[in-house]
Formats: C-alpha cells, sequence, structure tokens
C-alpha cells in the first residue's frame, strides 16, 4: 500500500508539472452507502442504502485533447443498514435475555466520516454551452473521528396466557476506528472511482451535475466489509485560465 501512494504521488506531481492549471471548485454531496459483506455474512443478513452528505473542493489541470485531471479534498459520509434475513432466528440467552426468549430479527444502522483525496482523470465531450465527461481515478480515505451506530434487537416470548409478546431493544455505540488490532474498523481505505456528469459552461466557470460511484478496495474489518458509495453532486468551477 504505501508503495502504490508513493506511486500515485509521483503521478500526480509529474501530472501537475505538464498541465495547465484551470480553475477550483466546490461540490456538495448526497452520498448513499451500503456495505459488502463477505459470503458468510451475506447468507445471514441484507444491505440496504443508508443515505448521508459531503462537499468536496477540487482543482482542474487541463492535459490537452479534452482530458483533464481534477485532484480533490472531500468530507464524505459512508456505512449502510443491515438487517437479518427473516429466516434467522438467535436464542435469548445469547444475548442475555431468558432461556424462553427468541431474538427474530437484528438491524444495524452506521455511519461513518471520511476524509476523502479522490484523484481523478476525465475525458470531456460535447460543443458549444453544453457538454459532458466521464472520469476514472483511485481515492484515499481516512476516518476523521469514530463511527456512530444504532442496533435495534426484536424479541419474542410466549407469555403466561401463550400468547406472542414482540418488543425492541435500541442501543446506540460507537465503531471504534485505528489499526490497531483492537479497533472495530480500519482507519484507511481505498477505493476506485467511476463518474460521468453533465457541464453547463458560464462565462467564467461552469456548473455540473455530477454521479459518482466508489468501490471500496480493501476490507473494513476482519470479517471482509468494504464501503459501497453512491454519490450525487452540484459543482460549480470557477475559470483561472481560458
Amino acid at each position: 500500500m504505501k508503495n502504490l501512494i508513493l506511486f500515485l504521488l509521483i503521478v500526480v506531481c509529474a501530472t501537475s508539472v505538464q498541465a495547465q492549471f484551470s480553475g477550483i471548485g466546490f461540490r456538495p454531496v448526497l452520498s448513499l452507502s451500503a456495505y459488502k459483506l463477505s459470503k458468510d455474512y451475506n447468507d445471514i443478513y441484507d444491505v440496504s442504502l443508508r443515505p448521508g452528505g459531503g462537499a468536496a473542493i477540487f482543482a482542474e489541470f487541463n492535459l490537452g485533447n479534452r482530458l483533464t485531471f481534477q485532484p480533490e479534498i472531500a468530507f464524505m459520509q459512508r456505512g449502510g443498514n443491515i438487517k437479518s434475513e427473516s429466516n434467522i432466528f438467535w436464542d435469548g440467552q445469547d444475548f442475555g435475555y431468558p432461556r424462553d426468549y427468541i431474538i427474530s430479527q437484528i438491524r444495524q444502522k452506521e455511519t461513518l466520516h471520511y476524509l476523502d483525496i479522490p484523484m481523478m482523470f476525465e475525458k470531456n465531450f460535447g460543443g458549444g454551452n453544453v457538454g459532458f465527461y466521464v472520469a476514472l481515478g483511485p481515492a484515499f480515505s481516512f476516518a476523521i473521528s469514530n463511527g456512530k451506530g444504532l442496533e435495534e434487537i426484536t424479541v419474542e416470548h410466549l407469555n403466561s396466557e401463550g400468547e406472542t409478546v414482540t418488543f425492541t431493544d435500541r442501543t446506540e455505540y460507537s465503531i471504534e476506528m485505528g489499526s490497531g488490532r483492537n479497533d472495530d474498523y480500519r482507519k484507511y481505505d481505498f477505493s476506485v472511482n467511476f463518474g460521468t456528469g453533465l457541464m453547463f459552461i458560464l462565462e467564467r466557470g461552469e456548473i455540473s451535475f455530477d454521479f459518482r460511484y466508489s468501490h471500496g478496495m480493501r476490507s473494513v474489518d476482519v470479517s471482509g466489509l468494504k464501503n459501497r458509495n453512491l454519490q450525487f453532486g452540484l459543482s460549480y468551477m470557477y475559470y483561472f485560465a481560458q
């Protein structure tokens, strides 16, 4: 990983030296995140998208032939919703309940906070005042705080009249982010980003509607959990050079 980071930094520096600086911009983002589960956990749990937010600042360098290089710094929320499958049940004693209690469902909602450093290469198309682009590039992510989670456990048992009683216990918890063996999730992540967008050219800048998919490459925890992230953004870039 260290060698890969060093290699990418060399590529960035070499690219920036040879490129023409075009402008800087800002992008607020709506994110939809989910976890990629390992095969063992995928047989027990279902995942769904968890909404979040983010924001990025970026610079653009013109490489010629309508190809640009765009390094960014972004704050991004990730995480996911996890729910046990309907045919899975647990013994209540394993969770501290009486012997005749059954756990019929477990739900977890988790939010993680990252500082992202994407390095995107964009190819631009179109003409006049309207165009579109496709983009590809790596991104490094660093957790800037511990994550937060909410666990909801649905419990069932029979009362004295033989009727089924159901209730839900909710517990908030903290997710320790770090590089130690006792931390819950790893602090660092590496992803490959794919993007596209529609651009509207102004006199001294441009506005674009952006879509991006971030595919996490590293396991977040020992079980093989990986980040997946969809981003919808609205960008404004100010031109410093024409």
